[in-house]
């Protein structure tokens, strides 16, 4: 049960911020390539140019967070590793 727990913890984190920031990029580039410029902070396309903000500076918090919940899922991984022990297949 740990290790299964803590798979899907370590790995749903880089999921979940890849696919947000995969959207976020998606959205850039449907404005760079329509000639504007994208706002990161309002999240929309502008016709002047704005600064390069990155992900992590918008959204500390929720990074930091993630990658608690990854770390808490190698953790646990680790125990049901401890638990279970070394097992080898059957013949």
């Amino acid at each position: 049960m740990w290790l299964r727990a803590g798979s899907i913890l370590f790995a749903l984190p880089a999921i979940v911020l890849l696919s947000l920031y995969g959207i976020e990029m998606s959205a850039m580039t449907d404005c760079s390539q329509s000639g504007g410029h994208y706002d990161f902070i309002r999240q929309v396309c502008s016709a002047s140019e704005q600064p390069a903000i990155s992900y992590y500076q918008r959204h500390t918090l929720l990074v930091n967070l993630m990658m608690l919940v990854s770390v808490a899922g190698t953790f646990a991984m680790v125990w049901g590793m401890l638990l279970h022990g070394m097992s080898r297949p059957k013949d």
